[in-house]
């Protein structure tokens, strides 16, 4: 082909060219591909924030991420948008001062991302304000729940178990993770899982205040503490010639041997407030070591986790008006609600983001690569492609969710999901008094297309948080890592 015609082929105008000069394409493809890096990294670590035994404020930081993400988002949008206007308007001999476009580009994307960030705090502050006591409480129960199901001590009838009998292995993979992300919301705000929670509530704050002291090896751990500090007042005392002696303010004789001594009822009652023990428990100086502490299992950690479940489990059970404004239990059930809506709006907010922002990266690539590609022969398909550019993002994006939706994994296919879809069936979703627009069966379509894409994604999404942003933990640092 001659150069005339080529350049006749570069300069035909069925050809549809991107609207952006070259080198601000090139300037929007980058930030794009860096925030979808930053999403997709975010997304792998909000999962692995669900699936873990998380507190109030790992959920506070990761919010912020989220909603700085969303806010980035859609400032990303406007940016391109003004790009776009500008470049209309030059090519109509409307010009502006490049300080003065610069500057109202800056203006128009920050003002954007404030809005946006505040809008996503709104929907979340107002849902977690208008929350119900009830929905505050089942939370607060159904992240116990979700905790023994985590840490093992639960499993969920109908999902396949382990070769040790847990579902751990479950509930760490990523299609696990990202239905333990909405299965607390979906459990807190339909009605007819509540009795469920209020049954196993007793064992599964048993079992909380039993992994958040470490377990039996955690708590035998603190008794070594204790006994190393009752000792070294021993020591104290021993030293002390007279006859009798002060211990805390409590005659006791002179000269005691050591058993003697840990065995006095003033030492013993320290060693009760330590060890947080019922009045009549009595704490030995030696346990075997032996059968995995066993004896001292049955003889001080058993009636401590029955003490202190005591002591909490009313606080749990209290009246529903105690979780709402001005109650004792408020802000507990606030911090509860956030933590059950958090998750699954992140989450969404994040895949929406990243299709979106994937769908506009592809449209960027296509379109000069079409155009490129036109100028040296003209290919039905490649025409067709370079006059509906979105076609084929749009295409591609539907047909992943479309997959994504009727395939099957471990648990969608499991006797307890199609007992959850046959139970959800017109159930109302219920946050605030009125019930959401959203219907328990939707919800639940949507942790199954969520869970499925995630199972192929979080490897990728992994693999870029780790190799690419070195780490970076979004606010959230596992104890183990």
């Amino acid at each position: 082909m001659t150069e005339r015609a080529l350049g006749e082929l570069e300069n035909r105008a069925d050809i549809k060219r991107p609207t952006l000069p070259l080198w601000q394409n090139a300037v929007v493809i980058l930030l794009t591909l860096t925030y979808l890096i930053c999403e997709l990294a975010f997304n792998s670590r909000l999962l692995d924030l669900v699936g873990s035994l998380s507190t109030p404020d790992d959920i506070h930081n990761m919010e912020r991420y989220g909603r700085a993400l969303t806010a980035i988002a859609a400032a990303l949008l406007v940016f391109q948008l003004l790009l776009a206007c500008n470049a209309w308007l030059k090519k109509r001999d409307i010009a502006f001062p490049a300080p003065w476009v610069a500057g109202m580009v800056f203006s128009l994307c920050l003002l954007t991302g404030v809005v946006t960030w505040q809008t996503v705090e709104w929907v979340i502050e107002r849902q977690v304000a208008q929350s119900t006591g009830e929905f505050r409480q089942k939370s607060m129960l159904t992240q116990l729940y979700q905790h023994s199901l985590i840490d093992g001590h639960q499993t969920l009838a109908g999902i396949p178990l382990d070769d040790d009998g847990s579902q751990r292995e479950t509930w760490t993979s990523p299609s696990g993770k990202a239905f333990l992300a909405m299965l607390p919301l979906l459990m807190s705000s339909v009605s007819r899982y509540h009795e469920l929670l209020e049954r196993e509530a007793a064992q599964n704050l048993r079992d909380s205040i039993s992994v958040q002291e470490g377990g039996l090896l955690g708590y035998y751990k603190l008794w070594l503490a204790a006994r190393a500090e009752i000792y070294q007042d021993y020591l104290g005392y021993n030293s002390d010639t007279r006859k009798n002696g002060l211990y805390h303010g409590v005659a006791i004789p002179a000269r005691l041997d050591w058993e003697t001594f840990f065995m006095l009822e003033p030492v013993q009652k320290r060693l009760r407030e330590k060890l947080a023990l019922p009045l009549q428990t009595r704490v030995q100086p030696e346990y075997p070591k032996e059968d995995a502490l066993k004896q001292f299992a049955l003889a001080l950690q058993a009636p401590h986790l029955d003490y202190v479940l005591q002591q909490q489990l009313p606080r749990l059970q209290a009246a529903l008006t105690s979780y709402g404004a001005g109650g004792a239990n408020e802000k507990r059930g606030e911090d509860a609600a956030r933590a059950v809506i958090v998750p699954p709006i992140a989450l969404m907010f994040s895949l929406l983001g990243a299709l979106t922002h994937l769908a506009k990266l592809l449209y960027l690539l296509l379109l000069p690569l079409s155009a490129a590609l036109l100028s040296v022969a003209p290919w039905r398909p490649v025409r067709l492609l370079n006059r509906h550019p979105l076609i084929f993002p749009v295409l591609l994006i539907c047909l992943l969710l479309g997959l994504c939706s009727v395939t099957n994994n471990s648990i969608t296919a499991s006797p307890a999901y199609q007992s959850l879809r046959h139970a959800l069936q017109g159930a109302e979703v219920t946050i605030t008094d009125t019930p959401a627009s959203l219907s328990g069966g939707t919800l639940l379509r949507l942790i199954h297309t969520v869970s499925i894409g995630q199972s192929y994604s979080y490897p990728l999404n992994h693999a870029l948080r780790q190799n690419v942003l070195l780490g970076f933990d979004f606010g959230y640092e596992r104890p183990h890592e």
